[in-house]
């Protein structure tokens, strides 16, 4: 294992390695599985893994790609942020050093340039898919936002999702607020509360997740006081009926695609 010389240029559609987490449920698989076939419609091999739960695992498609006769191919990550999983899981899986960037790996018995891409969430294109949402759901200074995201011990997560946030209020979306679901402060339960009592008559609820699973479905419902797997509900306080708004999560937004393919073009470092 070494780090390449540096790169100015990949040939036309290198091959591509997404990246999932896995699931016992089957949202991340299906996430994963939509931007492969979207990949796939635009001219490009793609290959699919997970860093746990589900198959194929990221060993069997390295072995896969190099009976194959790949010779170098772009790693992207399907995570949000970067965090234990990105940094020091994934790595060593591929054969390649902790970290990001252009590097060999042999680990599979013959050697494959990898690309190994940061997660995309702090790609200014994700702000531009969240105000798509806002215009098509309809925001007003009357609607409150409440960006949704899991929390870690680690400070990526917690970095972008005030950095989003800050970029949804220079874009004019000036009634944002942040809730994170364990690990960080605000609580999605805190921040929702101060929403209810600054008297908004609607509240949009942004999840910065890619894919459902239990705390999409189950968890972040039960603390907005809305019903697991509806996609609106609403919540009294008082005289006061404030209806509430779930959107889907990012991943499965086909325009996240693009983002994607910007990734995939800007890999050689």
């Amino acid at each position: 294992m070494m780090r390449t010389k540096e790169r100015n240029t990949m040939p036309d559609k290198t091959p591509v390695l997404l990246i999932g987490h896995g699931s016992r449920l089957p949202y991340n698989e299906e996430m994963v599985g939509m931007h492969a076939r979207l990949l796939r419609n635009r001219g490009y091999k793609v290959y699919t893994a997970f860093n746990e739960m589900s198959f194929p695992t990221i060993e069997d498609t390295m072995k896969t790609i190099v009976n194959d006769g790949v010779e170098e191919i772009v790693a992207l990550p399907l995570f949000v942020a970067s965090g234990k999983h990105t940094e020091k899981d994934i790595p060593p899986k591929l054969g390649i050093p902790e970290g990001y960037g252009t590097m060999s790996s042999t680990k599979y018995g013959r050697k494959v340039t990898i690309h190994y891409n940061e997660p995309f969430g702090d790609d200014p294109g994700v702000t531009n898919v969240l105000l798509q949402k806002l215009r098509s759901i309809g925001y007003s200074d009357s609607t409150g936002v409440l960006l949704v995201a899991h929390g870690s011990p680690m400070r990526h997560n917690s970095d972008l999702v005030n950095k989003t946030s800050d970029r949804l209020k220079e874009s004019g979306i000036r009634n944002t607020y942040i809730g994170f679901n364990e690990y960080n402060e605000p609580s999605i339960e805190d921040s929702y509360a101060e929403m209810i009592d600054a008297g908004f008559d609607r509240i949009i609820v942004l999840p910065m997740f890619l894919a459902s699973g239990a705390h999409i479905g189950e968890e972040i419902p039960e603390k907005l006081g809305i019903s697991g797997g509806c996609s609106s509900g609403s919540v009294k306080k008082g005289s006061r009926n404030i209806a509430v708004l779930y959107a889907e999560t990012l991943g499965l937004n086909p325009d996240m695609n693009d983002i994607l393919v910007k990734k995939i073009n800007g890999s050689a470092v």
